[in-house]
């Protein structure tokens, strides 16, 4: 063991044993970021969270920023499996999708919503994080270009108007509902989403 209380054979490239720290590690911060905020969260908190030494921060991360950027980011991604989307063949299985993560962030996981607002926030500020998310959803709406397309091209949805909008539109109307629906409980999300299913089939 070394000064930083961590097990010389316990290192970034030791494979199970460090994943899992890691692992625990952003859990921790995702969790404080939720409940803190962005700002108040401290390594020593976020290793005491996760039951591990506090030199395991910086053992695996450079510094606290590196931390809360990879823990949002992996959070961002385990709720919304980039597999998982890229796999939905129709805009309306999209839309299902995107009305099961909200359901999912509203009643099954209260940290992912508070995670978004502060890390919407903290993106704001740090050009670093803001590039990283900004290039995480491009790749999500990459992959729904090629939905609109290939629906374009069944004829599903009409060919005169751009996939790219398309793509973007419902990206953003997922975001916003998401975000709607966290300050009002009462909003009927899946209502909306019926009737953004409506539009989309218009022809």
């Amino acid at each position: 063991m070394d000064k930083t209380g961590i097990s010389m054979t316990d290192t970034p490239r030791s494979g199970r044993s460090s994943e899992a720290t890691r692992e625990k590690l952003t859990r921790a911060a995702a969790e404080l970021i939720a409940e803190l905020g962005w700002g108040r969260v401290t390594t020593r908190a976020v290793a005491e969270r996760a039951g591990v030494p506090h030199g395991a921060v910086s053992y695996h991360f450079r510094g606290k920023q590196e931390l809360l950027i990879e823990s949002c980011l992996a959070a961002f991604a385990q709720a919304v499996p980039f597999e998982e989307y890229a796999a939905k063949a129709t805009l309306d299985d999209v839309v299902g999708l995107i009305g099961s993560e909200i359901d999912h962030g509203l009643h099954r996981d209260a940290v992912l919503g508070r995670l978004m607002f502060e890390a919407i926030r903290e993106a704001e500020r740090d050009e670093g994080l803001r590039e990283r998310m900004g290039a995480m959803v491009t790749e999500y709406r990459k992959v729904l270009v090629a939905v609109v397309r290939a629906e374009q091209e069944r004829g599903a949805i009409s060919a005169t108007i751009s996939a790219e909008g398309v793509a973007t539109l419902v990206t953003a109307i997922g975001d916003g509902l998401f975000l709607h629906a966290l300050l009002d409980p009462d909003l009927d999300v899946s209502e909306a989403l019926g009737t953004l299913r409506v539009l989309l089939a218009t022809r």
